[in-house]
């Protein structure tokens, strides 16, 4: 190896060249954004949730659509009376989903189960995707899982697979040969431990474990609804909560995350999962600005309702004490608020989702105003 002198013409072209680098590492195109799926998963199929696939904003890709189910003790199969030719005019990708309960196993289940409805589905105009698979299996378990994974995919033809994964199952050494076997994985990261149903803190655990223990690409199973508990309590998937999430996300990201699949789509009907409309605004990472208005509406005869509408775009708790002045004559409340002075007062809050209007009392005296919460 020579060791003369560098001349001023390497030189040059030393430094042509380390500038080239650089410009090249500046103006290198950011990671694209994660894909973003969402679960239709209603076993009955109302007018309200054809609304909202009518609704679904440019954002949303995959609809993982339950299908088919095997749960209880017996594992009763059960197909779900999906609105077809509704699925069919959204004109997006739909992966037919087959929920099997329980860790037992998987010896009387076939994926042909799934598969037949997906090809029923492709038939008659939905763009079928492929099938997916949703089973708890106990981690050590996974093995047999694997197992049946494997042979089952030998019949499924042209239809892709996909199957949901606990984040518990970081921890086998079989992990990365079962996630060799399906085209997709979707880490699921709430109602993993109890009492939470969902912290940013713990799914990004979750899934920085994930991306250590395989480097197989994954998606991450965000929830949008609440769960109610049998002492009355509620557990809910906060949309801030999993909004900061999705802004760490953004900027630390986590190696092998490819997409995001949201549980589940709501609609007007479905109280226990966010409107469609908050859903839009967190997969956006627009501010999440709750816009609630008080009012008085005269309905004839000396009464005014006392109405709440939420006219913005985030599902919102509405305040907790509405204030009146005026000559009060009479004053009573509904829905969980009740008078208290010229006050009306609710113990808890309703959630009031985008676009929803609410009387919550009413209230007959002269020269009636609602004063600011």
């Amino acid at each position: 190896m020579s060791t003369a002198p560098w001349t001023w013409t390497r030189l040059q072209t030393a430094f042509v060249s380390l500038g080239l680098c650089l410009v090249l590492a500046c103006t290198r195109a950011p990671a694209p954004p994660p894909e973003h799926d969402v679960y239709v998963w209603q076993r009955d199929w109302s007018p309200e949730l054809g609304q909202s696939l009518t609704e679904l904003p440019a954002e949303l890709g995959t609809l993982r659509v339950l299908a088919r189910e095997r749960s209880g003790a017996t594992r009763t199969p059960v197909t779900v009376a999906v609105d077809v030719e509704a699925l069919a005019k959204t004109g997006r990708d739909v992966a037919a989903v087959m929920r099997v309960e329980g860790t037992t196993p998987l010896d009387d289940v076939s994926l042909q189960e799934v598969a037949s409805i997906a090809r029923d589905w492709k038939a008659r105009g939905v763009r079928v995707r492929g099938v997916e698979v949703d089973h708890d299996c106990a981690t050590a378990s996974l093995p047999a899982y694997a197992e049946w994974l494997a042979r089952e995919r030998r019949g499924l033809g042209d239809l892709s697979l996909s199957i949901t994964a606990l984040p518990t199952w970081a921890t086998s050494p079989k992990l990365e040969a079962l996630t060799a076997i399906p085209d997709d994985v979707i880490v699921q990261v709430h109602a993993i431990r109890a009492p939470t149903l969902f912290t940013p803190e713990q799914a990004r655990g979750f899934i920085e474990s994930w991306a250590k223990a395989t480097p197989h690409p994954f998606r991450v199973a965000l929830p949008t609804y609440r769960v109610r508990l049998r002492d009355g309590g509620l557990l809910e998937s906060e949309p801030r909560a999993v909004a900061r999430f999705l802004s760490q996300l953004h900027e630390r990201p986590v190696r092998g995350v490819k997409g995001l699949v949201w549980f589940r789509l709501g609609h007007r009907g479905d109280i226990d999962s966010w409107s469609l409309p908050t859903l839009t605004t967190v997969l956006k990472r627009e501010p999440l600005t709750p816009k609630l208005e008080p009012r008085l509406v005269d309905v004839g005869g000396g009464t005014l309702d006392i109405v709440i509408e939420n006219t913005g775009r985030v599902d919102s708790e509405a305040p907790a004490r509405l204030t009146l002045s005026g000559r009060l004559e009479v004053l009573d409340g509904v829905g969980g608020y009740a008078p208290r002075g010229t006050s009306l007062v609710a113990r808890t809050p309703p959630r009031l989702r985008a676009g929803e209007r609410r009387v919550v009392g009413f209230v007959r005296g002269t020269e009636v105003t609602l004063v600011a919460p």
